[in-house]
């Protein structure tokens, strides 16, 4: 019985260093999104002045490059959604059942995360293999998951599914309040 109590200890310290690490990634995730909000409305207020001046050139280039900023800003802020989601659904687990159940899932997520920011953001690619290898950890410490068996879970994984629309809607209106829409 003690044995099995300091495994389940092991386990929480682990799932805690995990939403460190994650919260951590969370914040640098918020500040490159209000960042590139504020870069955002600096270009809409350039392409704006360009076409003022009768230069449709550089209010072209401007555009352009809002454009392909709005994309990535909606990457970021999906990204920052499933992790907030990732790091709620790890908070409320309550026994060491719910761990086995709640790994697949967040493991999913954030390798879709790391896949979603790692143009954006290449500096957390380091963050989230370490926090992709405790996750690992702690599903070999929970006995959820061996290290020789490959097991895939997929997008369609309900909850991860689920996260990631949900994600997916979020970020798409926090886009558009946050970069003026150019092509009104």
């Amino acid at each position: 019985m003690k044995v099995f109590k300091r495994k389940e200890d092991k386990v929480w310290q682990n799932v805690e260093r995990v939403m460190v690490n994650l919260s951590v990634m969370n914040n640098k995730l918020l500040s490159r999104i209000r960042y590139m909000s504020g870069r955002g409305r600096e270009l809409f207020e350039a392409c704006v002045k360009a076409q003022a001046e009768g230069d449709q050139e550089k209010a072209a280039m401007y555009a352009s490059e809002l454009s392909q900023m709005r994309k990535t800003l909606n990457n970021v802020i999906r990204s920052q959604l499933s992790l907030e989601a990732v790091i709620n659904r790890l908070s409320t687990l309550k026994d060491l059942k719910d761990v086995k159940e709640a790994i697949a899932p967040v493991k999913a997520i954030v390798s879709n995360i790391s896949k979603d920011v790692h143009g954006a953001m290449p500096e957390l690619g380091m963050n989230i293999r370490a926090v992709q290898e405790s996750l690992e950890d702690i599903s070999l410490e929970i006995g959820g998951l061996s290290g020789t068996e490959t097991v895939y879970y997929s997008v369609s994984d309900g909850e991860v599914r689920k996260i990631l629309e949900e994600a997916a809607e979020i970020a798409a209106r926090r886009t558009k309040e946050a970069v003026p829409d150019i092509t009104r």
